[in-house]
């Protein structure tokens, strides 16, 4: 079972297709992500311990703070005693007790008549019989002791016949009761009763109940195990007592006396809330984990570049964490003072989602809305209403955001966004109070109107929230979001307007190669538009010494007075320069590794050449004369590098005609590919590069295609050159 285990997980960890560079970090995250979800589902922010004393008056109203049921096991137990009680013993009669009981106290009876006869007869001798000759008239069942015996010769005749009337008759009617080991205390009660009711003297009294209470015995026998069976039988037949209280509930009043009863539910709730969290523990592990394979699945199939660039994945980590984070603390405080119209206009779920659309992308931000949307019907405590109107708000959020973030104006869009969030708040609340009422007549409408009313705030202040807490997240994460995308790739960017002004031939080579790196990205299905973000600032470093680089040098070239390895390392440093300068103005980790990428481990070939003849023909390292790296670890900065090489060289051809621009972009990309080798580490098939030459070979044709010239003055063709034409066209089979 085990090794199928670790099969089936290894084969899902293979179909996500994790890159094996990224797979220990992802692991590492993906177990941390679970972890805090499972941990934020357990904690309770509302608690249960109420201080309280028996006796005294409750201080404040003390409320159940969950749906609790138990049982009642003392009030249980009271009335299963009660059914026991009730079933009657099962009883053996013995048969020849009440003879042996008459016979015992017969026999008595005659001796001591006997006894009384022959001691009245000598009166004068009594002091003279000891206790051996009294004994002799009893040799068994002597009932009475010795001095009660002479006690007897007190009376006289007719006192003692009564003595011995009384006491058969007594005990005849006492003989015809049931009498057990359990019932004997009960009959000699009753014995007592009847001996302090017969006229006569103490002494008399006191003899007589003597006899009588030696001479009972039992008459019957308990059948203890049929007994026992019957009054287990009748104590399984009573129902447990069971107690509910509803979630926010009183359970005590503020200023009643507190009970010991009061006492038992509380500390009996407190128990149960601390014996739930282990249930409550493997619930939530078990849930936890299969929404999280779901949503690694979906990711899989939908949305990749999630699960390959950890900084995305913690993001999108950190977006669930929040939402159940919060949706924890507001359901806490809704409960805590019962405001219920408070947990629709604080619910987290519309801003969390609209932030994964603009942060993410609009198709994982759906799916995960509906993971989370199950993970806040347990958050809320099955409340049904909660979870579904937040998810309704959440999927318009995310529509509306996606068909107007194409207008350009970001905020803007999530303004409205969160407008419309807040109608589908209102409409499905409405709908979902319809569906409750049971008449117009019984429906309070200022109550509809204020939970619809705080259906439509929440979508503002999802507006809101996500508008001001939007590059607060981008610039924590260092992300290279779709909506800090769009700012960058604004060329009023201050970073690229200093470019154009400081170093205008850098800018318009950056602008071109942009355009080949967004047209090559588009045909393998990379992301567009990091990739020409990526290419626009690729060479900011260029921006420190501006007039080293040849696209923006007009008449000097400023490496004639410099060394080949003091330009070698003026042109390595415009690397490290672009590093600080993206940081400084706050440019994505994404972007910044593009910069740090574009050349790779390149070697800088004029240069070292340059050396090797000026030191005529001493050995020269080429690891002085190349780029730091690393080398492009993805498809985007593969695109940048080869864009970036591709735009420069095709500046050098004398004519842009196609089958030229097609020899040159073949050359340079296997001049990369397969003698410098700086296309290993990325993400690129031989498929890919294929797309990548077709797509630089048509866009470099279209940006140098050939024009007719003006006739007459307009003409730039030097004079005496035929037709006005000063460009030669290019031969048919070129023309594109």
């Amino acid at each position: 079972m085990n090794d199928r285990s670790n099969l089936l997980f290894s084969s899902f960890i293979k179909w996500l297709e994790i890159p094996q560079k990224r797979q220990k970090s992802f692991f590492g995250q993906l177990a941390v992500f679970y972890i805090l979800v499972v941990i934020t589902l357990l904690i309770d922010f509302s608690g249960f311990s109420p201080d309280v004393e028996e006796g005294k008056p409750c201080e404040k109203a003390i409320l159940s703070p969950k749906l609790i049921s138990f049982v009642d096991e003392r009030k249980t137990n009271e009335l299963r005693r009660i059914e026991e009680d009730k079933v009657e013993s099962v009883i053996v009669p013995i048969d020849t007790a009440e003879s042996e009981m008459m016979g015992k106290l017969n026999r008595f009876l005659s001796a001591s008549t006997k006894f009384y006869h022959d001691i009245k007869e000598k009166e004068h001798n009594q002091g003279e019989y000891r206790e051996d000759v009294i004994a002799s008239y009893f040799p068994s069942d002597r009932l009475l002791e010795p001095e009660q015996l002479r006690d007897l010769l007190s009376f006289e005749r007719p006192e003692f016949d009564r003595l011995k009337n009384n006491t058969t008759q007594i005990l005849t009617n006492l003989s015809q009761e049931i009498i057990t080991n359990r019932k004997i205390p009960t009959i000699r009660n009753k014995l007592k009763n009847k001996v302090a009711s017969l006229p006569g003297s103490a002494k008399f009294q006191q003899l007589a109940g003597e006899m009588l209470k030696n001479a009972l015995t039992i008459n019957a026998l308990e059948d203890e195990k049929q007994t026992n069976q019957r009054r287990e039988a009748a104590s399984r037949s009573v129902r447990s007592v069971l107690r509910t209280f509803q979630k926010g509930q009183t359970i005590i009043e503020k200023g009643v006396i507190v009970t010991a009863d009061d006492i038992y539910v509380l500390k009996t709730i407190e128990k149960q809330i601390h014996k739930n969290r282990l249930l409550s523990l493997m619930g939530n592990l078990l849930l936890a984990g299969l929404l999280m394979v779901i949503s690694l699945s979906h990711l899989r199939i939908t949305y990749q570049p999630v699960l390959k660039d950890s900084d995305l994945y913690r993001l999108l980590a950190a977006l669930w964490i929040a939402a159940l984070l919060l949706g924890k603390v507001v359901y806490a405080f809704v409960s805590a003072y019962q405001q219920s119209s408070m947990a629709i206009l604080l619910a987290p779920l519309p801003s969390i989602g609209l932030l994964m659309a603009i942060l993410l992308d609009s198709h994982v931000a759906i799916f995960q809305q509906t993971l989370l949307a199950i993970l806040m019907f347990v958050v809320a405590e099955s409340n049904a209403r909660f979870a579904i109107v937040s998810l309704l708000g959440g999927i318009m959020g995310v529509l509306a955001w996606t068909s107007s973030c194409k207008d350009g104006n970001i905020r803007s869009s999530i303004g409205w966004s969160g407008v419309k969030i807040g109608v589908v708040n209102g409409l499905a609340l409405l709908a979902v109070l319809l569906l409750d009422a049971e008449s117009f007549s019984n429906m309070n409408f200022s109550a509809i109107g204020e939970v619809v009313g705080c259906g439509f705030s929440n979508g503002i202040l999802s507006g809101i929230l996500v508008n001001g807490i939007l590059p607060y997240i981008e610039n924590f994460f260092s992300l290279a979001t779709g909506s800090r995308l769009l700012e960058l790739a604004d060329l009023s960017q201050p970073l690229i307007k200093r470019l154009a002004e400081e170093a205008p031939g850098t800018y318009q080579h950056s602008i071109l190669v942009g355009n080949l790196s967004e047209a090559a990205a588009n045909e393998i299905h990379a992301d567009a538009l990091l990739t020409k973000i990526g290419a626009y600032f690729h060479d900011i470093g260029k921006l420190k010494r501006p007039a080293y680089f040849a696209e923006n040098q007009t008449n000097k070239n400023q490496h004639d007075q410099l060394t080949p390895y003091m330009s070698s390392l003026i042109l390595v440093g415009h690397i490290r320069d672009g590093l600080d300068l993206g940081r400084e103005y706050g440019l994505p980790d994404r972007v910044l590794s593009l910069i740090s990428q574009h050349h790779g481990t390149t070697l800088i070939s004029y240069f070292y050449e340059q050396a090797k003849t000026d030191t005529e023909g001493q050995q020269v390292s080429e690891d002085r004369f190349r780029y730091p790296g690393p080398k492009p670890q993805t498809k985007e900065a593969a695109i940048v590098m080869l864009a970036d090489s591709v735009e420069a060289a095709a500046r050098t051809l004398p004519q842009h005609t196609h089958s030229k621009i097609e020899g040159l972009v073949r050359k340079i990309i296997e001049n990369k590919l397969n003698d410098e080798n700086q296309l290993d580490e990325s993400d690129l098939t031989l498929k890919d590069i294929e797309k990548i030459e077709q797509t630089f070979v048509r866009v470099l044709t279209s940006m140098y295609h050939g024009r007719v010239d003006y006739p007459g003055k307009l003409s730039n063709q030097p004079k005496g050159a035929p037709d006005g034409n000063s460009h030669q066209q290019p031969p048919k089979e070129d023309q594109v």
